[in-house]
């Protein structure tokens, strides 16, 4: 049901593991979603009041997103602030709120 949204190219990019030099090493999937663009006042994982700029819904179908990876949208990376697993009976989907 959820799929039949999902009309936006972005590449979620998942944290696999640091270098030597502590820089992150990331592997990137190409994915469907849907981004919504507008300024909300959220609390991130650490429990602070942040802004989001945007609100992204990937499907249920993918490895769950963490506050590690990053989200790629047009060309610009953002950081991911906070991710909601939603369940409609059998049927899952991510909410990414990311900066």
């Amino acid at each position: 049901m959820i799929t039949a949204y999902l009309i936006d190219d972005v590449i979620l990019r998942n944290l696999v593991s640091l270098d030597e030099w502590n820089t992150a090493v990331y592997s990137d999937v190409a994915v469907k979603a849907r981004v919504e663009w507008s300024n909300k006042i959220i609390r991130n994982a650490q429990g602070e009041q942040v802004v989001a700029a945007a609100r992204v819904y990937l499907a249920g179908d993918i490895t769950a997103p963490t506050n590690a990876d990053r989200i790629t949208i047009d060309g610009v990376e953002h950081a991911i602030m906070r991710v909601d697993k939603k369940t409609d009976f059998s049927v899952s989907h991510y909410e990414i709120w990311i900066q």
